[in-house]
């Protein structure tokens, strides 16, 4: 049907005049938006995103603004008319947000690259990822489903957040990591892609397939989507992975002023303290894979203090060094 039809009999149907095939024409083409939701599920966000622009063109056209003369003589039935058409296409727009998602005003979907660099991207459950090479991730600007879902082209190291009930998921290539709340690294390797864990369990598996498998600390993963098999090896050495970031937070008998620099440079902050000479203090601790809250409860238990995070500063009360 086309569209101009399609409108003239959307008018009828607001007002009542519609014969009863007519309004049966109307019906189910409304009731078609839900039947169509798996085809709309299976779209990649780009797809979708040219889908929405598309559709908002079209509503653009169909709704022409009136003419100056009508305007001017206040024709109201041509103004209830226009209105009426309007009410629809807003219906439908509305729709296809419960339908398919299609239209996310409140929740925008986020891409970070890194060019050829080591790039830090900070997502808002607190997870940091650090993107390698000629690396991009697609990630929602904020986490409102049942799990934590990101999409990775090329290298990266993940430090997820802690959340048990939002598992969080990395869709690369044909290939899905599923972590509750863990640090690993994931790299391609020509047409294989390659997992490294250093804290916590992490699963890999394979769309479409019964292939996963779960990995250990210093275990790794080659995962080969085309031949459907995923190998596992053990014994890995993490530091090559690690090179360029602020991963690892260790410190043995370290000042408390460089441990703040290690922070402030890993969570974007600005530690402020209440007393200065807190920052002569020798700390031995391990905050690697840790969150900011994490971290300060810690030195806190250490340092008998108290902090408090405001907006990207942290004030850090304490008496001095144990």
């Amino acid at each position: 049907m086309k569209d101009s039809k399609l409108i003239v009999l959307i008018d009828k149907y607001q007002q009542g005049n519609c014969t009863p095939a007519e309004k049966l024409i109307v019906e189910e083409w409304m009731n078609s938006l839900a039947v169509e939701k798996n085809a709309f599920e299976k779209i990649n966000e780009e797809e979708k995103l040219a889908i929405k622009q598309k559709m908002f063109a079209k509503i653009k056209e169909e709704i022409k603004p009136l003419p100056k003369e009508t305007v001017k003589l206040f024709n109201w039935a041509a103004y209830v008319k226009i209105a009426a058409v309007l009410v629809v296409f807003i219906g439908l727009a509305f729709s296809l947000v419960l339908a398919y998602d299609v239209f996310d005003w409140k929740n925008e979907t986020l891409q970070a690259s890194s060019e050829g660099q080591t790039k830090k991207v900070m997502l808002p459950d607190g997870s940091i990822i650090w993107l390698k090479g000629k690396s991009t991730l697609t990630y929602p600007e904020h986490f409102d489903q049942a799990t934590r879902e990101v999409s990775l082209s090329g290298e990266a190291l993940f430090e997820v957040a802690k959340d048990a009930q939002h598992p969080f998921i990395v869709h690369s290539g044909n290939m899905d990591t599923r972590v509750l709340g863990t640090s690993f690294n994931i790299r391609p390797i020509g047409k294989h892609i390659e997992v490294v864990v250093f804290t916590g369990k992490v699963t890999v598996s394979l769309p479409n397939t019964n292939k996963q498998l779960l990995i250990l600390p210093s275990e790794k993963a080659i995962c080969m989507p085309a031949e459907k098999e995923i190998k596992a090896q053990t014994n890995v050495q993490k530091e090559e992975y690690l090179a360029n970031t602020e991963y690892n937070m260790n410190f043995e008998d370290a000042q408390m002023s460089e441990i703040i620099k290690k922070i402030e440079a890993k969570f974007d902050v600005k530690v402020k303290l209440t007393d200065n000479t807190v920052a002569n203090c020798l700390i031995t601790a391990d905050f690697t894979d840790q969150s900011l809250i994490k971290t300060f409860e810690v030195l806190c238990q250490t340092l008998n203090g108290t902090f408090e995070v405001e907006n990207n500063s942290v004030w850090l009360r304490a008496e001095g060094c144990k």
